[in-house]
């Protein structure tokens, strides 16, 4: 647990609610703070080694990143109790946002194995990787979070000024296989670029390449995207407006996606892009420099413990339909 994270309660403040579900669930675990001399992943790498059964993370995105990074390849699967603002990667889990529910999903749970991005051969992101306007504006995004609400105008000056960019994409597949889109829009897009081509030039405000549906305050920006097929999903946002672009992004931090052709999806294992303008990348809301960058998944790199297949699937607090509750049978305890 991150013992400075959390927005309207800190973390430390959520303690007794977790102790008391995990407890109820007959788990028993030592608690590790992350500090700044030990990061989350030393810390999780460090409990592999000293031969427990499951590392768990209390936190919102970052923080679980953070520790399933130290992770990637480890016999010991990760727990999430999500406590974090969006917590996208939890929600592309199906992993209930109550404590109780969730510490119960520990106990009775299944093990999953699920893909990590990989931008590089070296830096690992869990939900998306961006080229363009949103790498551009993600910082300051960063210092308006933190309360620097001045950025706010210059964010605004640099989304209304940026202006789309060419760049070059490179897929390991012949298009005719990556592409995803209804039929009539396929056809167009395949004769335009060729069925057996696998590089592409366009002119776009923003490439998006997705390793799960979520990512940014819980924008659903590849609702193809699927955790555990070791693809990546690339959505071209080629032939938007600014303010169409705006109003996309509006619509579906509200939970209101709908498909639009002007975006082009494809879904590869590995993509490369470049570009001769010096164009902003980000994995996961962090700066990782400018193009050119190489974009991977890595299959089934990362055990986790999701809800198991045959109880009922959880539902955000904020759904419509509310979540059923999980049956809960006898354990014997996990030293965790």
């Amino acid at each position: 647990m991150n013992p400075i994270s959390g927005d309207t309660q800190p973390n430390p403040m959520k303690l007794p609610e977790i102790i008391a579900g995990m407890e109820a669930q007959d788990i028993r675990a030592d608690l590790a703070f992350t500090t700044a001399s030990e990061s989350p992943s030393l810390i999780a790498q460090r409990a592999v080694e000293e031969g427990y059964d499951m590392v768990v993370v209390g936190g919102g995105d970052g923080t679980v990143s953070e520790v399933a990074k130290g992770l990637i390849h480890a016999p010991i699967p990760l727990g999430i109790i999500p406590i974090g603002t969006y917590n996208n990667i939890a929600r592309s889990l199906n992993l209930p946002t109550d404590v109780a529910e969730a510490c119960a999903v520990l106990a009775h749970g299944e093990i999953k194995s699920i893909d990590v991005g990989q931008a590089n051969n070296e830096n690992y992101f869990f939900e998306a990787a961006g080229v363009g306007l949103d790498a551009a504006l993600f910082p300051l995004g960063e210092e308006i979070k933190g309360g620097r609400w001045g950025r706010m105008l210059q964010a605004a000056q640099l989304a209304i000024g940026y202006k789309p960019q060419r760049l070059n994409i490179q897929l390991d597949r012949p298009i005719s296989e990556a592409i995803l889109q209804p039929v009539s829009r396929r056809r167009f897009l395949l004769r335009r670029v060729g069925r057996n081509r696998r590089k592409f030039r366009i002119e776009a405000l923003l490439v998006a390449i997705a390793n799960g549906p979520y990512y940014g305050t819980g924008f659903t920006v590849a609702p193809d995207a699927i955790m555990d097929d070791g693809l990546l999903t690339v959505s071209v946002f080629r032939d938007f407006s600014k303010w169409e672009l705006i109003r996309h992004f509006w619509s579906i931090s509200k939970g209101q996606y709908h498909r639009s052709s002007k975006i082009e999806t494809y879904q590869v294992a590995e993509v490369r892009l470049t570009s001769k303008a010096k164009l902003p990348v980000h994995i996961d809301g962090h700066p990782l420099g400018e193009l050119p960058v190489t974009l991977k998944s890595i299959k089934h790199a990362l055990k986790v413990i999701v809800p198991a297949a045959d109880t009922p699937s959880y539902k955000r607090k904020d759904d419509p339909n509310p979540p059923v509750a999980l049956p809960v049978a006898a354990t014997d305890g996990l030293e965790t």
